[in-house]
């Protein structure tokens, strides 16, 4: 080699004037790593999940909102126990068909009470129980609609003072006098 090429060393590096500079092992080197401003592959998985949540959310936001509506108003839900011919009550069911829905709400006014139902109902003696339930609204999910349509109601929360104002002391700033020759 010349006295003008360099050597290299893991440890060390020589000079064209023979000094030998120590080089530190590990840390950061040249040209290494992730590209500056790239993102690291997890956070471009992130976004990826994101993104596909977002989508799906926008996608039913109108089912969404309904649901969410339906927990703020709370629901009213018709349920019919059946009896048999011998007398013997089934479980309850909840009851879906529109027209038995409208049908019990004009004959029981919305109370609880029976109705004869089926193909035969009125050539049978076997009625029906029928009986509303209600599924009380939840307040904070009320709350969240709100604050999302109207903004954040202002908050404040005197723990000290029941309502009186605060006196304290005043402080007043002065400029420093001239210094005196």
């Amino acid at each position: 080699m010349t006295d003008n090429s360099k050597q290299v060393n893991n440890s060390s590096e020589s000079t064209k004037a023979g000094e030998i500079i120590k080089r530190k092992k590990g840390g950061a080197q040249p040209g290494s790593g992730r590209p500056k401003g790239s993102l690291n592959k997890t956070t471009i998985e992130a976004m990826a999940v994101k993104r596909e949540y977002l989508d799906r959310v926008r996608n039913n936001a109108s089912k969404l909102f309904n649901a969410q509506l339906s927990l703020a108003t709370g629901t009213q839900m018709l349920f019919v126990i059946h009896t048999d011919s011998k007398g013997n009550r089934r479980k309850p069911e909840l009851v879906t068909d529109v027209d038995t829905i409208s049908r019990f709400l004009d004959e029981n006014e919305g109370n609880d009470g029976v109705m004869k139902m089926g193909e035969h109902a009125e050539d049978s003696k076997v009625e029906d129980y029928f009986f509303v339930t209600t599924k009380v609204p939840d307040s904070k999910t009320i709350s969240d609609m709100l604050d999302r349509a109207f903004g954040k109601a202002e908050a404040t929360l005197d723990v000290t003072s029941n309502g009186q104002t605060i006196k304290g002391a005043t402080i007043t700033f002065e400029d420093d006098p001239e210094p005196e020759d």
